[in-house]
């Protein structure tokens, strides 16, 4: 199997296209099998037992639908996507989603996401003409969306754990980075990404309590006074 072309040159990984060859002949339908890399899938991902087959026919089918990126290290380990998906033409917006392998470069793997985050999020910006950029997951990954703060993904909306088709849901996190913000980040910062040295600095100054927790204690505390004023009408 041919190597894949770099598309974009980062500082702790790569990105590149996948190709219909990739798709047949790497371990890329193994990811979504893998107990690591999946484990804040949404449980209809879990279910599906990827295989080789089911990956050439998902990437044929999306290939046109979804801007996707394989994640590589810069030693070429292939090791996961990072990729954009349900562009909306009216809004100029669209999500984002990534799933990597955390065993492979570990000393980089609280960063190398990150930055993935980040080279695909200015490739939008600047080339896709996309003004809003979409993201969400459980709750569990809290941390993780703090950190995507620091590229300008703001909390949108929180899905409160609960039931749907008597299954129960957990509780879901929403935020998004508009065109405004990445402009403002990279004035200050010259680049939206600028280096590592400088994101281990400010990952370190983030503050103890993330945004979910100042929301959820503020929000419940309203929301007993609330409803103990609502009840006693």
């Amino acid at each position: 199997m041919k190597k894949l072309k770099i598309f974009i040159k980062g500082e702790t990984i790569n990105l590149s296209k996948p190709t219909l060859e990739f798709a047949k002949k790497s371990n890329w339908y193994s990811w979504v099998n893998d107990r690591i890399m999946n484990k804040h899938l949404l449980s209809k991902y879990k279910k599906q037992k990827n295989t080789p087959t089911k990956q050439v026919k998902y990437y044929l089918s999306q290939r046109k639908k979804r801007f996707m990126l394989i994640i590589s290290t810069k030693n070429n380990v292939y090791k996961g996507i990072v990729s954009l998906s349900n562009f909306n033409k009216t809004k100029n917006s669209c999500e984002i989603a990534l799933i990597t392998d955390t065993n492979i470069d570990p000393y980089q793997a609280p960063y190398a996401p990150l930055e993935a985050i980040a080279r695909i999020s200015e490739y939008a910006f600047k080339n896709l003409g996309i003004k809003i950029i979409n993201s969400g997951g459980k709750i569990e990954l809290k941390r993780w969306f703090q950190r995507m703060e620091l590229l300008g993904f703001k909390m949108v909306t929180i899905v409160e754990e609960h039931y749907k088709n008597k299954k129960k849901q957990p509780t879901y996190y929403n935020n998004s980075c508009g065109y405004e913000d990445y402009i403002k980040i990279k004035k200050k910062r010259k680049y939206f990404w600028d280096n590592l040295k400088n994101m281990k600095k400010r990952i370190n100054k983030l503050p103890k309590k993330n945004m979910f927790d100042v929301y959820s204690e503020y929000v419940d505390s309203y929301k007993k006074k609330y409803y103990k004023k609502i009840f006693n009408l």
